[in-house]
């Protein structure tokens, strides 16, 4: 990202440097205002991210569509397309005979579960150069989990971003309570950075003053670098990013909320595993590329198979960090665990449910 602060003496003459040097994809970082020996002064540090910034057609750097390059879309479809032949014509060389029934029986439950033919591809190879395995042990290579608890989650600002309805922004509420639960003393300010929908500001700003937690707003990169700034004294900041239209990216929103430039931030995908498999690859392409966190799966209790869990975690690489479940706001988000993992997808078995005595033997 290039950087430059620029200094004038009101916005309007900042802003209007800014965009005759930067152009109209700059960010602004942050703003400073004050009164001189010499008057008033404005001073403005904006961004611009190169490598998102594609041309058009004509040639013209404008950014629209900055995410994806000329006939990306028809490229991908295409692609598509012969990946679904190619694993129809490589289908009838897999030879289930060469495992033990015992992995035969796991492969032709994960196949009925929604996990996806290149999936199960990698894990017969594995499978099959140890005929004794477990599934389960491919399995926890090719689906990491990083449980959400501060051990390994040390980061001060953490944001949530996803679709509109996979419960993003309850999602954020309980990540905030589950921390209170844990350390009562701890201060978390909640941002509410995705200004077009009234509901979840209020209900973000209900909690928030229910649990005596510190509540901002901020609908564009200025705004919410100025929150960062000035919510370095809390312990921890959660964000709500807002979600993304059809043909939007999240780089693209990254760097016009100024995310690109923040320190000390991790930023969570949070996602339904009822989605069709179209709709999650679509999910994929928008979302995991840009967030360098984690997964956390919700509304479990609605979902009737659990294969995406596998399928995204293996095509995005980001680890699983929490399991959310049920109407309620308390006690419905846990850490996510590997036995946890494997008790949903074999079982259906969500972490609120009481553990079953066959459950050691998946």
């Amino acid at each position: 990202m290039q950087v430059k602060t620029f200094t004038g003496p009101d916005t309007k003459t900042v802003l209007g440097r800014i965009k005759q040097e930067m152009g109209l994809d700059a960010v602004i970082l942050s703003k400073h205002e004050g009164n001189g020996e010499n008057g008033p002064w404005c001073e403005m540090t904006a961004g611009l991210e190169r490598a998102v910034k594609t041309l058009d057609a004509g040639g013209n750097g404008n950014g629209k569509n900055a995410a994806s390059p000329a006939g990306w879309n028809e490229w991908h479809r295409e692609w598509s397309l012969i990946k679904e032949h190619l694993l129809v014509l490589m289908k009838p060389g897999i030879r289930l005979e060469d495992l033990s029934p015992r992995q035969r029986v796991a492969l032709e439950y994960l196949e009925r579960e929604g996990v996806e033919g290149t999936v199960l591809l990698d894990l017969f190879g594995r499978l099959r150069s140890t005929p004794h395995a477990s599934v389960l042990e491919p399995l926890s290579d090719m689906v990491s989990v990083k449980p959400w608890e501060e051990s390994h989650w040390p980061e001060r600002v953490h944001a949530v971003a996803g679709p509109y309805g996979a419960g993003k922004t309850s999602t954020l509420v309980r990540m905030a309570l589950s921390l209170r639960s844990r350390r009562p003393d701890m201060s978390i300010c909640i941002v509410n950075a995705d200004s077009e929908r009234g509901n979840g500001r209020l209900l973000l700003k209900h909690y928030a003053e229910l649990s005596d937690m510190a509540y901002r707003e901020a609908s564009d990169g200025v705004s919410l670098a100025n929150v960062l700034r000035e919510s370095r004294q809390f312990d921890r900041v959660l964000i709500d990013l807002p979600g993304l239209g059809r043909q939007d990216s999240f780089s693209a929103l990254s760097t016009r909320m100024g995310l690109c430039a923040a320190q000390d931030m991790a930023v969570h995908l949070v996602l339904a595993p009822s989605y069709a498999p179209q709709q999650m690859a679509s999910f994929m392409r928008q979302y995991a590329n840009g967030c360098a966190g984690s997964i956390i799966w919700t509304k479990l209790d609605e979902a009737c198979t659990f294969g995406a869990v596998v399928n995204m975690a293996v095509s995005s690489g980001l680890p699983v960090s929490a399991l959310s479940f049920g109407p309620g706001l308390k006690n419905t988000l846990t850490p996510a665990r590997d036995v946890m993992l494997w008790r949903l997808l074999f079982k259906h078995q969500l972490p609120c449910d009481t553990p079953s005595r066959g459950d050691a033997a998946i």
